[in-house]
């Protein structure tokens, strides 16, 4: 009995101390590693094949059950709240710099009823197949001369755009401005592509502008507030769940699509790409559906598209 109690114990030991290590806030690489639930869901299953190799069968079924409770714990692809009547629809879109063709996501906009397009890592060369979308997309902020795309950021919209971009003192760019999504509803629009924290350096330099972003969005001049980008913070961290208290989001696996060539299966991507809403008074906007499109190819992002409704 005092031998069973021991192996329980040790299998359940990981998920402690991983529960326990998420709440430490100052080490980044730790941070990084437990924004990817995946590892120790992997960590799980080869115990679980071990343990069924060895006819241990009571502790093997422990392991697969700890196993599905750590794959649980990743976003789900898709995200549904109510019915959507008459949505705003939004897409962002990380599009990888070194994309080498745009064509089925253009196509997409092209037969799509899409009202605000954010993209981060846009090459010159991508801008420009945007800029030929001016008659479906009119508004367009980003690849005119003397601002370029600020931290690699396009935004296009078929309603108008006032936008600005700031630089942060790490030379980070953050947008803000109005999206007016309907001729009686403005929304201000705060957009950032805060750095990958690849490095402790780059790691505070995301948290800081991430800060920034929530201390501009405080001075919104109107009711509807959206917080749009690649944020680079997954949705499996403290961080992030500390992050604009104040708004609704919607986490979904949107990276990595891919790494070198090797494709990653949903179950272990995590989310970065967010968005974030909020509204101060009723009638509200809410996010009624969001969902991955994994359609496209050339980027480790997948797209999203968010479904913004009205709540009466």
């Amino acid at each position: 009995m005092h031998r069973k109690g021991l192996w329980i114990a040790l299998l359940i030991l990981p998920t402690l101390l991983w529960v326990s290590l998420s709440y430490v806030p100052t080490i980044w690489w730790l941070e990084n590693i437990i924004g990817i639930p995946s590892i120790i869901a992997f960590g799980y299953a080869l115990l679980f094949i071990i343990l069924l190799l060895r006819r241990y069968y009571f502790y093997s079924l422990l392991a697969l059950g700890l196993f599905f409770t750590w794959l649980y714990q990743s976003p789900p692809s898709n995200y549904s709240n109510q019915k959507c009547d008459d949505p705003l629809v939004i897409v962002q879109y990380n599009l990888y710099y070194t994309n080498p063709d745009l064509t089925p996501f253009l196509n997409y906009l092209k037969s799509n009823d899409i009202d605000l397009v954010v993209l981060q890592e846009t090459a010159p060369w991508h801008g420009d197949q945007f800029m030929k979308l001016i008659d479906q997309y009119p508004y367009q902020f980003g690849g005119t001369p003397g601002l370029g795309y600020p931290s690699g950021q396009m935004i296009i919209s078929k309603q108008a755009l006032n936008l600005r971009a700031q630089n942060t003192p790490a030379g980070h760019y953050m947008i803000s401005g109005i999206w007016q999504s309907s001729e009686h509803r403005p929304v201000s629009l705060y957009t950032a592509h805060p750095p990958s924290p690849r490095t402790e350096q780059l790691w505070h330099e995301r948290n800081a502008l991430i800060g920034s972003l929530e201390r501009l969005a405080d001075y919104s001049p109107y009711a509807d507030t959206l917080i749009i980008g690649d944020f680079n913070l997954s949705a499996n961290t403290q961080r992030f769940k500390n992050a604009y208290k104040e708004y609704q989001t919607a986490p979904v696996q949107s990276w990595p699509r891919e790494i070198k060539g090797i494709p990653i299966p949903t179950f272990a991507q995590i989310a970065i790409d967010h968005l974030w809403i909020r509204n101060t008074e009723s009638p509200s906007l809410f996010i009624c559906k969001r969902e991955v499109l994994s359609l496209f190819s050339g980027s480790d992002h997948s797209a999203v598209v968010t479904y913004l409704s009205e709540k009466h």
